[in-house]
């Protein structure tokens, strides 16, 4: 079977595994958060920092959106329904979880009374990030924790994710999705990506961005030849085994996008039984992922400001998954009912 037809209708794994995808994350943030910012996870830890959970569920999250946001792209067309889909998709429940929390969790948790909370400009900066400008803490807000007052640390992806739509749409426009022209963008990002890493130097924040907008990339080039990409087990092993060896050399770096790409979209489309009723009631791992790390943060906090960092995982996942559900259920899901009513109407 090739990629294409795999990937025709909704028969696939993808949901499950965002789901795991999203529950790592908060797996993955339980080190730092509980035992301060230099602590990793396991994988972290075996890998000597070339790739943690964290990092590995982000990949995850980028690489089908390449690979989705395409097939959109694809569909859509024009830059209207395109932008509205891409907007209603990202910002409603960012606004509503930020607005919770500088409104309702900030005024609880701050060390201030609640008059000077409510008279601090910080405390209305935090806004910013409900349009994706970053602002990491609110006044009085876990001041005592290991990690610090950053109050939602995942946020930094959704700028990026952002950009990656609006590359998409004009790579799609200038006609690259054909597989003629295509071809061309793989040495070009392969230098692109090389130069940025030797230009960016030390800095650590953007070279962390530079792997997800890979795997975004890739998803992009996966669906511009999914009509030549069979899907095969035997294909998907050696990919694995590609990814443990470079890992080992200590050049998963360099390696990942001839790996992980193949490995991830066998898993979502390939195998031969697929879980594509695992999100019919409700897919619930962007809100997860929104709400995990500061709900992690209420949880250190309870605890004085550092604690074991599995029982953080244990106590913060079903809070986060519960909020996850509801911002789908209150949220995503009656956008999703009007733009189905609009595009019946059209």
């Amino acid at each position: 079977m090739t990629l294409k037809e795999a990937a025709r209708g909704r028969n696939n794994n993808l949901d499950l595994i965002r789901f795991i995808a999203a529950l790592l994350v908060i797996l993955c943030h339980a080190y730092p958060i509980s035992m301060g910012g230099d602590n990793t996870d396991i994988l972290g830890r075996i890998t000597h920092n070339q790739i943690h959970l964290g990092n590995l569920a982000v990949c995850v999250f980028f690489l089908y959106g390449g690979f989705l946001i395409a097939k959109s792209t694809e569909r859509l067309q024009k830059a209207g329904p395109y932008f509205k889909a891409r907007i209603l998709r990202i910002f409603p429940c960012l606004i509503v979880v930020t607005f919770i929390l500088t409104f309702l969790a900030g005024p609880c948790l701050t060390s201030l009374s609640v008059k000077d909370y409510f008279c601090q400009k910080d405390t209305y900066k935090y806004l910013l990030n409900s349009i994706m400008v970053l602002v990491h803490d609110l006044p009085g807000v876990f001041e005592g924790n290991i990690y610090g007052q950053t109050v939602n640390g995942p946020l930094w992806t959704l700028p990026i994710e952002f950009l990656c739509y609006i590359l998409c749409f004009f790579v799609w426009k200038l006609g690259f999705f054909g597989e003629k022209r295509m071809k061309w963008t793989v040495p070009l990002f392969a230098a692109g990506y090389i130069g940025a890493k030797l230009l960016l130097g030390g800095n650590g924040l953007l070279l962390s961005a530079l792997r997800p907008a890979g795997l975004f990339y890739a998803g992009i080039l996966y669906y511009v030849y999914r009509d030549k990409i069979k899907l095969r087990w035997e294909i998907a092993v050696i990919s694995l085994a590609g990814m443990i060896l470079c890992t080992w050399l200590g050049i998963l770096d360099e390696t990942i996008f001839l790996f992980l790409p193949y490995l991830l979209l066998y898993i979502g489309y390939g195998t031969k039984y697929k879980f594509s009723n695992f999100a019919k009631h409700g897919e619930a791992s962007y809100g997860i992922y929104l709400c995990g790390w500061p709900i992690q943060q209420i949880v250190c906090r309870q605890f004085g400001g550092s604690m074991n960092p599995i029982l953080n995982f244990l106590l913060a996942l079903p809070f986060a998954v519960l909020c996850g559900y509801l911002l789908n259920k209150l949220v995503e899901e009656p956008i999703g009912k009007r733009m189905k009513n609009e595009r019946t109407k059209r």
